[in-house]
């Protein structure tokens, strides 16, 4: 229903709606601030369904939506390739770095404002950012990225080739990537700022981007458990709980006191070591059931951590 109504809030009558969400994400900000208040919380976002949610968007207002984390990482956007201008830039670490401080600063102003508003980025093009508040405290940020005001059109595109030209390539192929970024009325753009406020409303409000509490290191903890004998990368753990590598970091840090790959290390040694003591099973089978199916490997694993080998530590117990 949401989706079926949001042409005609943006259209026709996006200030009343926008009040709408609006007072709906501040009660339920106002229900759960004293919940969360001095707690260790973690951010998340559930990648897959945002991904959707954002896709949505795009096919509505034709801007691209990038949304980030709590310390300015990407969590995800849409669509994935991003005008030739910001590709042409990429290609340059500089650009990439220019990219990245541009964003941050962007979400810094975005916290200190509590709001969504408009700016120009380091390349001369207009987008606008708001901060995810969610319980009196910024989970994360969603951009609409990539407009040219049609007003003073031209007025933009000399800007662009005057601040990327030569870095990122010659005046004309600036010029001419920055002809196919979409341009959009002065009012359109501020139109999407305030359809950013009810975004943001909206991922809050359908669990899309959540905080979560001191409980979700033990469902972590649980997990690793459940799967000792299986892939436990940084990467999985971070695509089964929505979360990036940084907040993981964080949370393994907090709640069991060492990185997260150190971590799930301790766990297979302790699995490991309670099979040898408690089990007739082959060394070769206790490898495979914590996750390390390389016997040679497990050994020298095994000997780094507890100081013995398998077999000489199942001869001591």
């Amino acid at each position: 229903m949401f989706m079926k109504n949001i042409s005609f809030f943006i259209y026709e009558s996006i200030d009343k709606t926008v009040l709408f969400m609006v007072k709906l994400f501040l009660t339920l900000n106002n229900t759960t601030n004293n919940k969360y208040r001095g707690a260790f919380m973690i951010g998340v976002f559930d990648k897959g369904r945002l991904r959707d949610l954002l896709k949505d968007f795009y096919t509505v207002v034709g801007i691209r939506i990038s949304v980030f984390d709590d310390e300015f990482n990407l969590v995800t956007e849409y669509p994935d390739t991003a005008p030739e201008l910001c590709r042409m830039i990429r290609k340059k670490q500089e650009g990439r770095d220019a990219c990245k401080e541009c964003d941050n600063e962007a979400c810094i102003r975005a916290k200190k404002l509590g709001a969504a508003h408009v700016y120009i980025c380091h390349a001369g093009v207009t987008e606008a950012i708001t901060p995810l508040d969610y319980g009196g405290g910024i989970i994360g940020y969603a951009i609409f990225a990539h407009m040219i005001p049609e007003e003073g059109q031209e007025e933009a595109i000399d800007e662009i080739c005057r601040r990327c030209s030569p870095l990122y390539g010659s005046k004309e192929e600036i010029r001419n990537a920055a002809m196919g970024i979409a341009t959009q009325s002065q009012e359109r753009i501020l139109s999407a700022a305030k359809l950013l406020n009810a975004i943001a409303a909206y991922l809050i409000i359908s669990g899309l981007a959540v905080w979560r509490n001191e409980d979700f290191s033990r469902q972590i903890d649980k997990y690793i458990d459940d799967n000792i004998s299986g892939d436990l990368s940084t990467e999985t753990l971070c695509r089964r709980f929505y979360i990036s590598r940084t907040k993981l970091h964080t949370v393994s840090s907090h709640a069991f006191g060492m990185s997260i790959a150190r971590y799930v290390a301790h766990k297979r040694i302790d699995k490991a070591c309670k099979l040898l003591r408690e089990s007739a099973s082959t060394v070769t089978d206790i490898a495979t059931a914590v996750g390390i199916p390389d016997y040679n490997y497990f050994c020298k694993f095994f000997r780094r951590y507890v100081g013995v080998s398998p077999g000489a530590y199942r001869a001591e117990k």
